[in-house]
């Protein structure tokens, strides 16, 4: 019996070296396969933020004048949008929500006018005009908002005339601050 044990004793530490090596190789597959995962992933970001995609927009202008003159029109229309929106939701012939709906618009296209204006690439004798008017359709911006906290103001039912007054000397603030970039834009036109 004891030369029985012996050879089982054999027998089981073969076994169990081949499951260790079993083992063993199962581990190096698992860290060989990460490492490789890895190694993808990192090259796969190195790649992407090596050579995002470009989302910068590009307008090409030849005809500043022009182009300001476009400029000019399309502010006028949002412009007349916004102010009549706003005198019809005082004078309670629009609703709050509808009010709201014309400002986000009137903001998008103002937004989209600024943009235009940035990345128009002016040549110098035209940057004093584009600069001015960007700040025009800046302060426009900051106006539309405010009359969106007012309109927001008067749907929740604020009562504290103080704050609503203050929303109203901004606004006006806002308004002749666009007026006097738009004038300052259009007397720096070459």
């Amino acid at each position: 019996m004891i030369k029985n044990e012996w050879i089982f004793d054999i027998i089981d530490q073969y076994y169990n070296d081949q499951d260790s090596h079993y083992i063993m190789g199962s581990k190096k597959g698992v860290v060989i396969t990460v490492a490789i995962l890895v190694a993808i992933t990192i090259g796969s970001f190195m790649v992407w933020f090596g050579n995002p995609t470009s989302n910068e927009m590009t307008i090409v202008v030849t005809d500043f004048e022009n182009h300001d003159a476009g400029i000019v029109e399309r502010h006028k229309i949002v412009f007349n949008s916004i102010e009549n929106s706003f005198e019809r939701f005082m004078n309670n012939e629009i609703t709050v929500d509808e009010y709201e709906k014309i400002a986000e618009t009137g903001s998008s296209q103002n937004n989209a006018l600024l943009m235009e204006l940035a990345y128009s690439d002016a040549p110098e004798e035209w940057q004093e005009t584009y600069v001015n008017r960007i700040a025009s359709l800046k302060s426009f911006g900051a106006y539309i908002r405010e009359s969106m906290v007012f309109s927001t103001y008067i749907s929740e039912g604020v009562e504290e005339l103080q704050q609503k007054n203050e929303i109203l000397e901004n606004m006006e603030k806002y308004k002749d601050e666009y007026i006097q970039f738009k004038q300052l834009a259009e007397s720096a036109k070459p």
